[in-house]
């Protein structure tokens, strides 16, 4: 099996991998082995769209617990006992330029000291004003980062807005999901900046947009899918991350 090694201390297990049978390329790879923590993987998917991803905590930062310490969970990725899971990922355009995340896209103030007010649309529909920093729209995968640290919730099928410290509580708004009646079977959610200065930004890309005042952004899922081996140790609550 061809892997491509992924993140800044994969170097760490080359040997490891090299030792099981495997062969590392720097292209063309069956899996790329994302080694590092949330922000790795999502870097990796940016940069090999659509090819498989084991993501691997580094050592450096995470004591593993013995179901996911590495030699185990190549091991088992040689014998094909890992489920490669796809998410699908969400997609908007700005001033003309299609992007997509596979955690979240954020909207938010651009200036601290100011809240913007925005209105949300659904089946082109506004709704009403809002005040405050912003929203968050996440995929299932993202869900139990941003979103949930807003709404206390995760999720686990179609995608979801969240409103982030709106001057009035709001629950957040779920989309294309079958099991919430707030989904209303809507499959698209649109953002309308009224007043303020904000920003766009998604998963953990450099990329910053800055949204004008009038400005309408469409979310929705994409057709495009990142493919992830679980079960593994980025999500495991018995694999404790010592540091950041």
């Amino acid at each position: 099996m061809k892997v491509l090694l992924h993140g800044n201390n994969a170097k760490n297990i080359a040997g490891l991998i090299q030792s099981l049978g495997f062969e590392i390329v720097t292209e063309n790879p069956d899996v790329v082995i994302s080694y590092g923590g949330d922000g790795t993987l999502l870097s990796s998917e940016k940069k090999y769209p659509g090819v498989p991803k084991l993501p691997i905590r580094d050592s450096l930062i995470c004591k593993k617990c013995l179901n996911h310490e590495d030699k185990v969970i190549l091991k088992k990725l040689l014998e094909k006992e890992l489920q490669l899971k796809e998410y699908k990922k969400l997609h908007t355009s700005v001033y003309g330029k299609a992007l997509l995340a596979l955690n979240d896209f954020v909207v938010r103030n651009k200036e601290p000291i100011h809240t913007i007010r925005f209105k949300t649309l659904q089946d082109d529909t506004p709704g009403e004003i809002y005040i405050g920093d912003g929203i968050v729209v996440s995929t299932p995968f993202g869900s139990t980062g941003y979103f949930k640290s807003i709404t206390g919730e995760s999720f686990s099928d179609g995608f979801a807005l969240a409103f982030n410290n709106t001057t009035k509580k709001t629950a957040p708004i779920y989309l294309n999901q079958d099991e919430y009646d707030k989904a209303d079977g809507f499959d698209k959610i649109g953002f309308q900046l009224v007043r303020g200065k904000a920003t766009l930004t998604f998963d953990n890309s450099p990329d910053v947009f800055s949204i004008s005042e009038g400005t309408t952004l469409e979310f929705k899922l994409s057709d495009q899918v990142a493919k992830i081996y679980e079960d593994t140790s980025l999500r495991c609550p018995n694999c404790k991350v010592i540091r950041g």
